[in-house]
């Protein structure tokens, strides 16, 4: 039972206004840097949903109180590395249309508008939804490249599930409500559980792992890595916010290369 709720929540949580996308045609706008119309499906959020992540990231900010700001990271999608040009991606509505700073790393910020709340505008990248995603990036300053904070897992975790919840239909946010026993989904994800079961959030790394430990003192856990993926307990109160999660990647692939046949004689 643990797998199918844990997909179904995940599904909510990386929607990401699939449904908006399908029935919304964007405008032709002369004079635009961000070129989406020439895009079939291009990954797109409502600003809306985008609010309900600043709101969240607000409300929580305890969880995270060194991150200074939420922001968002353009990445490929499943365990791909991103390849070609830097995205583009701009807050687009009927009326207006603004280009949004990403930085090398794919990162930027959102601004509060309450212009873009009222015009429902949208967040669009000139990437199509099978290859890109944007989701919230939360991250401690300082520390190494190998190293998550558990706190920080925990508000990324709020944040993408505001967004997913004013994204998804209401009666879908009722079911996983109806399912879970609680609104705050966060919260069931507790790690493995008495009867063998695993409920825990899975979070994306830089680079294939080969391994994923968490520490909180004196206690370690060896959490579940696949691909770029590790899987935390963030539900489980006993590990402290400052647990942090320890990253082994796997070497870089060598190319490999085949030695040419000697010439025939």
């Amino acid at each position: 039972m643990n797998r199918p709720i844990a997909a179904a929540v995940l599904g909510l949580a990386c929607w990401c206004g699939a449904a908006a996308a399908q029935d919304a045609e964007e405008a032709n706008k002369e004079g635009g840097t961000v070129h989406i119309n020439a895009i079939k499906n291009p990954e797109r959020w409502t600003y809306r949903a985008i609010a309900a992540g600043l709101d969240m990231f607000d409300a929580q900010h305890a969880l995270a109180p060194d991150v200074p700001q939420l922001l968002f990271k353009v990445d490929a999608r499943g365990d791909k590395a991103w390849s070609g040009e830097a995205p583009l991606a701009r807050i687009a509505a009927d009326d207006f249309s603004i280009p949004l700073a990403l930085d090398g790393e794919r990162r930027f910020a959102v601004a509060r508008s309450q212009a873009a709340y009222d015009a429902k505008a949208e967040l669009l990248l000139n990437r199509k939804k099978r290859d890109a995603r944007v989701m919230p990036w939360v991250r401690t300053p300082g520390l190494p490249d190998n190293q998550r904070r558990l706190g920080d897992i925990r508000l990324d975790c709020k944040v993408t599930v505001a967004i997913a919840k004013e994204e998804a239909p209401f009666w879908a946010v009722g079911l996983v409500n109806g399912v879970l026993l609680t609104t705050d989904w966060c919260s069931w994800f507790k790690g493995f559980t008495p009867k063998g079961g695993d409920r825990s959030w899975p979070n994306q790394a830089d680079a294939a792992l080969v391994a994923a430990t968490l520490r909180d003192g004196e206690r370690s856990l060896a959490l579940k890595v696949r691909g770029k993926s590790f899987s935390a307990p963030i539900g489980d109160t006993s590990w402290s916010n400052d647990a942090i999660v320890e990253l082994e990647y796997a070497p870089p692939e060598v190319p490999t290369v085949v030695a040419a046949a000697p010439a025939s004689e």
